[in-house]
């Protein structure tokens, strides 16, 4: 067969089985090779919607696909990201992949207070609160409603007790004190409202709180606290707010 230009070839069917072959040049040597089998560095596809990129440079450099009609990027999963415009995901949950991680807001202007602007925990569940004593342990009570509902946002928690007895012996005079909240507190500081059912202060609504760990102490107006002597077959209900 005589050799013929590349332009005077009749066009191949596409798209490619992937089967045929093309000459190359391999340590000196002609063979050939299926197009299965080619690899390349670069792709650049070219269409009237847009541009595909595939990049492929040295191991240190980023790998880039971009689509500018969407203005999409995709890198190497171990360099920084930077997205222009608004990201929509259809379907799926972002996902945090390291502990202490989450959105930071530094592009934000602080107040000049400020000590963290990054979110890096959302969580909610239940708890068990305890009622007890702040000097002789739980008090010997019998519960018909034993319930903790919290929620934690970056370092706020907010838990709701209810408890419900419906009968309380041996009880002893000491601060009435909750047990069991699911974070411990920071610098002993909460805040408050509910309200409890005692046998000396009938539909008393708390004036305060303290706490230490994840211990809850309720005090009264004065600073004067409910005592568990006070406290018999009765309820509480509290809606707190605290610091981890």
């Amino acid at each position: 067969m005589a050799d013929k230009k590349i332009s005077a070839l009749t066009g191949a069917s596409t798209p490619l089985a992937g089967t045929e072959v093309l000459p190359i040049v391999q340590s000196g040597a002609t063979v050939k090779v299926a197009t299965n089998d080619l690899t390349v560095k670069n792709v650049r596809s070219n269409a009237t919607t847009g541009i595909l990129q595939v990049a492929g440079p040295g191991t240190a450099a980023t790998r880039v696909m971009t689509t500018p009609d969407a203005n999409f990027t995709v890198a190497r999963i171990d360099a920084a990201q930077s997205f222009t415009g608004d990201q929509t995901l259809s379907t799926g949950n972002i996902v945090q992949g390291t502990a202490a991680k989450g959105v930071n807001f530094t592009a934000n202007t602080p107040a000049a207070g400020m000590t963290s602007q990054l979110l890096n925990w959302y969580e909610e569940g239940t708890f068990t609160p305890v009622a007890g004593r702040f000097t002789g342990g739980a008090i010997s009570a019998t519960y018909t409603t034993q319930a903790g509902y919290y929620t934690k946002t970056g370092n706020v928690v907010v838990a709701q007790i209810k408890i419900l007895l419906s009968s309380v012996s041996s009880q002893g005079s000491s601060l009435i004190q909750i047990t069991g909240l699911p974070f411990s507190t920071k610098n002993g500081i909460a805040l408050g409202n509910g309200f409890a059912s005692f046998s000396t202060c009938i539909s008393s609504v708390f004036k305060s709180l303290s706490s230490y760990g994840t211990t809850l102490y309720f005090v009264a107006e004065a600073n004067s606290g409910y005592l568990t002597s006070d406290w018999q077959a009765g309820e509480l209900n509290a809606t707190i707010i605290y610091t981890t």
